[in-house]
């Protein structure tokens, strides 16, 4: 193995363990929000005006949440991609022409 190809690998499987650890954050992040969602106190008034800034507030996380999980299921994914890509080479181009065999006959034209 190549020290690239090493690096490659190590570098991928860093990646992708940073993103599992984005996504666990985001799941104890939403176990919190769920445990006390904020709708029942803290400041922001009473009446109508209250739960309408406790609702945004609240609204505003959830928002954030669904951002980071979707940031690190992409990062998780290109640490999964990297790993490969050091490890069995790069896909194969769409529309690609693979070269012939030697000895084998010339292709029709």
């Amino acid at each position: 193995m190549t020290s690239a190809g090493f690096f490659g690998r190590v570098t991928g499987l860093l990646v992708f363990l940073l993103g599992v650890g984005m996504l666990v954050t985001v799941f104890w992040q939403s176990w919190m929000i769920y445990q006390d969602p904020g709708l029942t106190s803290g400041a922001g008034g009473t009446g109508m005006e209250g739960l309408v800034s406790r609702l945004t507030v609240l609204l505003v996380r959830l928002a954030f949440l669904l951002a980071m999980s979707v940031a690190a299921s992409l990062i998780s994914s290109k640490g999964v991609q990297l790993y490969l890509a050091s490890a069995y080479g790069p896909p194969p181009v769409k529309g690609s022409i693979p070269e012939p065999l030697p000895g084998s006959p010339p292709p029709d034209s």
